[in-house]
Order: structure tokens, then C-alpha cells, then sequence
């Protein structure tokens, strides 16, 4: 059992050293040197302009002079193009409503639409947020609510600790019904209906 485990630790180490450090792209597209066509899904996707520092890096680990076939003004050219399909409002609220850190590739007037999109995806998402924390704590608050009107109705609980739970019950009962009557007024508040 030990030397298989050695034998396998030792493929998976293996494995990886063959591998480079930062394999953002493969070999055979290092050799393809379609620069172009890699800047503009880039730019599309949002990633950063530093990845092609990446890609420089990369081919050269594999060797055989890869790195010099770098074409990076059309890889640039074409990374900005796909910018443009990027810094939208649309893609920008997105990135907000799914709680994403902003992406900070948009700049000039692109940027304006971007970072708008995304404050205004980044409040629905903090809104989102908000709307499930009431949730689970009202349920948080009916659990233990359940679990002392459980006790109390327990034939085994001694008296002097139904005393402590009936008074634990009441306090409950207060919290809870405060807990769903701000949940009401921050649905109306924000006209909610999720």
C-alpha cells in the first residue's frame, strides 16, 4: 500500500515539474502564433493587458524560441478591440450583480459605461445580500423558537428550567415578529418581490 502511494506521489510531482509555472496557454499555441485572435478573447473576456507578460513567459519555458514569435501589437490591437465588447454597462452590472471585485481593464469613456453598470449591479447584489440575511435569520430565529416550545412541551424538563424557557419563548416570539415586520418594511422599502 506504502509503494503505491510513493509511486503515485511521485508521478503527480512529476507531472508538474514537466509542466511550466504559469501555463496560461499551451505549447502548440505558442507555435500557432495566432496573436491576434488570443488578444481579442482577452480583451472580450476582460482579462488584464499583463497576461500577455504571461504568454512571453510561457512560450519561452517551452522553449525553442517561442517567445521571440510573440506578435504583440496585434496581440494589443486586438485586445483592445475585444475591450470595447467588455467595457459595457451590461457586462460591468454582471460583474456587480454577481459580487465580483471591479475590473479595472476599461479605461476612458469605456470605462465610465463600465463602472456605472457595475455600481448598479454591486447595489441589486448588496440588496440581494440583505434580502437573504433577513431570511436566514428568520428561520434562524423559528429553529430556536421550535426548539424551546420542543422543551418546555418535554414532560422530562424540570420546572424552575420551563420558567427560564417560557420567558425565553416570549422573548423569542417578540424578536421574531420584530425580525419579519423590518423584513416587510425593507421589501416595501426597495419594492421587492423576490
Amino acid at each position: 500500500m506504502l509503494n503505491k502511494f510513493l509511486v503515485g506521489s511521485v508521478l503527480v510531482i512529476g507531472a508538474g515539474l514537466l509542466l511550466p509555472a504559469c501555463a496560461s496557454i499551451s505549447e502548440s499555441e505558442c507555435q500557432a502564433g495566432n496573436w491576434a485572435d488570443l488578444g481579442y478573447r482577452d480583451g472580450v473576456n476582460g482579462k488584464g493587458r499583463d497576461r500577455l507578460a504571461d504568454y512571453v513567459q510561457t512560450c519561452g519555458e517551452y522553449g525553442g524560441g517561442l517567445a521571440s514569435n510573440i506578435d504583440r501589437s496585434a496581440y494589443l490591437s486586438s485586445y483592445e478591440t475585444g475591450l470595447t465588447h467588455y467595457c459595457t454597462y451590461d457586462k460591468g452590472f454582471e460583474r456587480g450583480k454577481d459580487g465580483n471585485s471591479y475590473n479595472s481593464v476599461c479605461d476612458g469613456p469605456m470605462a465610465d459605461a463600465f463602472r456605472a453598470g457595475y455600481d448598479n449591479g454591486y447595489a441589486e447584489y448588496e440588496l440581494r445580500q440583505r434580502y437573504e440575511k433577513y431570511e436566514d435569520d428568520i428561520v434562524d430565529s423559528e429553529n430556536e423558537l421550535q426548539d424551546v416550545k420542543d422543551r418546555l412541551a418535554d414532560p422530562l424538563t424540570e420546572s424552575d428550567e420551563k420558567d427560564r424557557l417560557s420567558k425565553k419563548k416570549k422573548r423569542l416570539m417578540r424578536e421574531l415578529e420584530d425580525l419579519r415586520w423590518d423584513f416587510r418594511s425593507f421589501r416595501r422599502k426597495y419594492d421587492l418581490d423576490w
